[in-house]
């Protein structure tokens, strides 16, 4: 019973690490309680798009500048019915910015009453709308009129018909105010009014509607007028007027151009791959840095100055070096795993008269019996801060060691940093392209601006990486790592192989003592077994050695108790399946010839948005 309760203990030497963890990381806030809420009278808040517009009269004039572009001023005069109670300061109008990929460089120009008296207004830029905030602090109630003026340009587009149009949303469809009368002027200069096709239609209704509404034209059809009555919230009217093709010289911003449009993404998606094969070329310098001869040879021993400590530095992806450290100083002769006190809480007992293979391993046994008894007996506790300190502290210990041993070093790999600086040249450049688009007022050029943007973010910041000096072996931690490879490689083979190499000539000449102690060999390699990742192999062909030689392990509790069957493997496997020590710690649609017919209600530029302040 005895040697049972003793294989638990064992199972648990490295679980107590894991509630090590768990007991040292940071306590969890408190949560906040939830405010109370204020007292006081109930606060009815009202919608501030619960209005109507009693009258939308708008006049249009289009015509051309000097350069031959589109120009349109607008004049919308609106009465809103505001409810007669304290809801409304005033009413908010969005226009749109761009049109079919340019800016329309909307300017608004004024905002007054009927009178003509000023009304205070502010604007927003949002969702490809400027927003014109009209009133201030003082609520309005009833019929309120604003008189909205504003420009824009490159209004008329080249149609995929091979015609030029003026084809405009009149009328927001993103609105929940009903309008209970419309009317609308479009008038065009005489040099466009020269070139009109004389296709020209009307849509009225939702999104999407083709039905037809009443063009009303001037004498010498210059102006068109549109009136409707009793619109619903949602309702349009889109107005689609064809001229000859040419009549407006389009932006450039309109024109296909790969060059900004297109190569920023390109360049960006280049210079990421650059960057990412700039942190393949680290992880293969410092592959290469292990390579000392090339050859690995099967090797059964590990040279005293190679601790688990500093084994685990050198060999990467290595385990959890503290409990194999504590099994090499246990089979060395240097300590005794007992069980505690509690079943679960394995203890340790600091043998006297014990040869300490490496100063690295006396570091670890004064970290380890720093709060020992008169006896020489430490606890493994399950909850220490201070404990978990100095075990971080002693894995450290082993990567500093690696450097002044010379054993490590730190250097660039120029592979990755002739990557890095080609990923550089290559994002700069798409990013100047792609701003070159952004100053032309090619809205076309946004998105590849914006890839390029986050790519150049990106491999500046891999750039970090790519530059920095890493870790690597030296030529004698290169011979190291080989040697290491070997002991794997020894413990990988078979029963039989291995069996073979000691029991050879050359490989019992290599033990010291002139012998090929099975149990030593088998003993002193578990702790690298434990680095390896291979300690249930290991743990169960060191329990048939044991079991063979009908004895136990004499550095595990009674020297005197036999074996246990299972208890080396269980403790293996959970060893390094322990936790690490660690101390707390606005939309548009491109035209098709709306003004022959085929169009829609929505389908053009403007619209843009109404609602309530």
């Amino acid at each position: 019973m005895a040697a049972t309760r003793l294989a638990r203990s064992l199972v648990t030497i490295s679980l107590a690490a894991a509630a090590l963890l768990a007991s040292a990381a940071p306590a969890t806030a408190a949560a906040r309680p939830a405010a109370a809420p204020a007292s006081g009278a109930t606060v009815v808040r009202t919608d501030v798009d619960d209005f109507s517009y009693a009258s939308w009269d708008a006049r249009y004039e289009v015509g051309l500048d000097d350069d031959g572009r589109a120009r349109m001023r607008v004049t919308e005069t609106v009465t809103a019915r505001f409810p007669d109670v304290d809801q409304n300061k005033g009413i908010v109008r969005g226009l749109p910015t761009s049109y079919e990929n340019a800016w329309l460089d909307t300017r608004v120009l004024s905002v007054t009453d009927e009178t003509g008296a000023d009304v205070p207004y502010e604007t927003d830029d949002e969702d490809g709308l400027l927003l014109i905030l009209t009133g201030d602090d003082d609520y309005v109630r009833g019929l309120t009129t604003y008189v909205i003026e504003y420009e824009m340009r490159d209004v008329i587009l080249a149609a995929d018909s091979g015609v030029d149009e003026f084809y405009w949303d009149l009328l927001p469809l993103d609105s929940t105010q009903r309008i209970d009368g419309f009317t609308a002027e479009v008038a065009f200069d005489e040099t466009m009014a020269n070139r009109m096709t004389g296709d020209a239609r009307c849509y009225a209704g939702y999104e999407g509607s083709t039905d037809e509404c009443e063009l009303i034209a001037s004498a010498d059809g210059s102006q068109l007028d549109i009136e409707a009555n009793e619109l619903s919230p949602g309702e349009g009217i889109t107005i689609a007027v064809g001229f000859e093709s040419g009549t407006a010289v389009q932006p450039s911003a309109r024109q296909p151009d790969p060059v900004t449009d297109t190569v920023p993404a390109i360049a960006a998606l280049g210079g990421l791959g650059l960057s990412i094969a700039g942190w393949f070329a680290v992880s293969s310098f410092k592959k290469r840095r292990r390579t000392a001869s090339g050859i690995i040879v099967a090797q059964y021993e590990v040279p005293d100055s190679l601790p688990p400590l500093l084994a685990a530095v050198i060999v990467p992806g290595a385990k959890d070096p503290i409990p194999a450290e504590i099994i090499h100083l246990a089979v060395r002769g240097t300590l005794r795993i007992e069980e505690g006190t509690d079943a679960e809480q394995p203890r340790l007992r600091r043998l006297p008269g014990g040869r300490i293979p490496d100063p690295l391993d006396g570091e670890a046994l004064d970290a380890l019996f720093a709060g020992a008894d008169s006896d020489g007996v430490a606890e493994l506790p399950s909850a220490s801060e201070d404990f978990a300190a100095r075990m971080k502290t002693l894995s450290q210990r082993g990567t500093e060691v690696a450097v002044s041993r010379g054993l490590t070093t730190k250097a660039r790999s120029r592979g990755a940093m002739i990557l890095q600086w080609c990923a550089i040249a290559i994002v700069l450049a798409g990013f100047a392209l792609g701003l070159w688009g952004i100053i032309a007022g090619r809205v076309t050029a946004l998105p590849a601006f914006v890839a390029i943007a986050f790519g150049a973010f990106l491999v500046l910041l891999s750039s970090f990486y790519s530059f920095s000096k890493h870790t690597v072996l030296s030529a004698e931690g290169a011979q190291q790592y080989e040697h290491l490879m070997g002991v794997r490689e020894f413990i990988r083979v078979a029963e039989a192989d291995r069996l073979q190499m000691l029991q050879s000539y050359s490989g019992a000449e290599r033990r010291q003592d002139g012998s090929a102690n099975v149990i030593v060999v088998y003993e002193r390699l578990l702790p690298y077994a434990m680095l390896f990742g291979m300690e249930n192999e290991w743990g169960a062909l060191l329990e048939g050695v044991y079991a063979s030689e009908n004895r136990g392990a004499t550095w595990i509790g009674d020297p005197s108790s036999p074996f246990v069957h299972g208890q080396l493997v269980a403790f293996a496997a959970s060893s390094h399946a322990s936790a690490t020590y660690s101390a707390p710690s606005a939309s548009s649609s491109s035209s098709a010839g709306g003004s022959f017919g085929g169009g829609f209600s929505g389908g053009g530029g403007g619209g843009g948005f109404s609602g309530g302040r």
